[in-house]
């Protein structure tokens, strides 16, 4: 599995979600899960073609549905059902690449398809089969017809084949664009270099005050007296006509939702969520890790498409997300982080029990065993000597200690093999030798000049040495860290 591309794929979708579905939201778009959905459907007809594994679309479903309870807290249970649906399609459509492009036809249809009949189901439910009579009607007042015809049948009709058409569009599309793709890449006007991207900021809306109170007694207020009015109990307190009768159902339908309905099904989709996100935790921090750089391609890629107007600059912006989503090149992936802290304050300590639970660490620690400073591959757990021993004629004197040269240049070789590994790199530790261009002072501009994965440096709180590190080895932005459970 190629596991950044993946992530990137997985950060593009949980983007789509939280951010084209916020802004359409915002202007109140009556297609926008046609919008949000194709945007969705080929995220995942994408990740079905570069990562062709078993279960990477559901447990890519369940990681983009954490993020859509971390980022969009407010939104309901609807959006998703679409997104499982969408997830759980993808997963059973795609077992084999032979039948790629008939399997991104149908997710597509499949997926919109559900999002308009989810849409026309909601406004049953919440106006009832008045609405369809109102609208049925009004426009045969409208045309004057002497044989009332059922309009709403057409227009749901419409709607629902609306949703079809574009499926089979977007399917197709979907089904090409790995090709196109590749094609778009080696035209290299497409590519890009994303800017440092600053930290991931989601439009996050204040929550307005309520006065549940009052209109809990409202609610109440507008059951009993449509019950009263619908069962005819004495005299009908409400006016019966049609219009009305639509608007009370549907103000206490909504008004259950939000009071009871909603909340209930939130709180038990969320506890499952929140469950999913500790058992998929190394998953979501590295989608996390990569939210602010698809960002930043959203929002560069749109500012450099402006040359063009209308159409051009939407198709424009299109290639270039997609070209610069798979591009690894494009992505400053690289995050240092230095792991600061006083003198035998459990730094490394902390670090074996990180690396143990993980097989994405690399690099090397430096632990005490029985008195003796020792070199400990991170990744393979083998130790090794890091004094000299007596009688050891190449050394490296730093103060009171004495290194053995033999053993750092192991240590040394066992870092430079992982830089190119996916995961962590560590180095523990990083002090006075390296500034004064000894130790692993070579390796480290090494790390810093080829690699493009997460680095993680140990370096005591002492004399500003965290900052001396940074400015000797033009490291750039960096993240300081107390602990090692702050990146976790």
């Amino acid at each position: 599995m190629n596991k950044q591309v993946y992530y990137r794929l997985i950060a593009l979708w949980v983007l789509c979600e939280a951010m084209l579905g916020g802004v359409i939201h915002g202007f109140k778009v009556p297609v926008s899960g046609l919008v949000v959905g194709s945007c969705a459907i080929i995220c995942i007809c994408l990740i079905a073609w570069y990562v062709p594994t078993k279960g990477a679309i559901i447990k890519a479903t369940i990681i983009v549905a954490i993020f859509k309870m971390m980022l969009s807290p407010q939104a309901p249970p609807p959006a998703y059902i679409a997104v499982f649906f969408q997830g759980v399609a993808g997963e059973s459509l795609f077992w084999n690449k032979r039948y790629f492009k008939l399997s991104c036809i149908l997710l597509a249809v499949l997926g919109l398809l559900e999002s308009g009949l989810q849409r026309i189901l909601m406004l049953t439910i919440v106006y009832g089969n008045d609405l369809w009579k109102v609208i049925n009607n009004f426009i045969n007042g409208l045309t004057k017809q002497k044989v009332s015809a059922n309009y709403s049948l057409w227009i749901g009709t419409g709607y629902v084949a609306l949703h079809f058409i574009t499926g089979i569009i977007i399917g197709w599309w979907a089904s090409l664009l790995p090709k196109r793709i590749e094609k778009w890449r080696s035209e290299k006007n497409y590519t890009i270099i994303i800017e440092e991207p600053t930290a991931f900021s989601p439009a996050v809306k204040r929550k307005r005050k309520r006065l549940k109170t009052g209109l809990l007694i409202i609610w109440f207020v507008l059951i009993a007296l449509y019950i009263q009015s619908y069962f005819k109990i004495g005299t009908p307190l409400l006016p019966s006509h049609i219009s009305l009768k639509i608007l009370l159902r549907s103000l206490i339908i909504v008004m259950g939702w939000i009071f009871i309905i909603g909340p209930l099904l939130k709180k038990l989709l969320h506890r499952w969520l929140q469950k999913k996100q500790s058992q998929s935790q190394q998953e979501v921090q590295e989608v996390l890790l990569l939210l602010p750089a698809t960002q930043q391609l959203i929002i560069q890629t749109w500012k450099q498409s402006s040359v063009h107007k209308g159409w051009k600059r939407i198709n424009n912006w299109t290639k270039m997300v997609l070209v610069n989503a798979l591009e690894s090149s494009a992505f400053s992936e690289r995050k240092i982080y230095i792991l600061t802290a006083p003198i035998q304050s459990g730094k490394t300590t902390s670090l074996l029990q990180w690396s143990e639970k993980r097989k994405d660490v690399f690099g090397i620690l430096t632990p005490v065993v029985n008195g003796k400073r020792m070199f400990m591959n991170a990744h393979s757990r083998q130790l090794f000597l890091m004094e000299a021993k007596g009688g050891e004629t190449e050394v490296m004197k730093i103060g009171r200690f004495v290194f053995s040269k033999n053993n750092f240049d192991i240590a040394i070789q066992i870092i430079r093999d992982s830089i190119e590994k996916e995961g962590w790199l560590v180095i523990d530790e990083i002090g006075p030798m390296e500034l004064q261009g000894e130790g692993f002072s070579a390796v480290l501009k090494e790390v810093i000049a080829r690699r493009t994965g997460k680095i993680l440096l140990v370096v005591r709180d002492k004399d500003n040495m965290p900052e001396k590190v940074q400015e000797f080895f033009q490291t750039g932005a960096v993240t300081m860290i107390k602990s090692i459970g702050s990146i976790e």
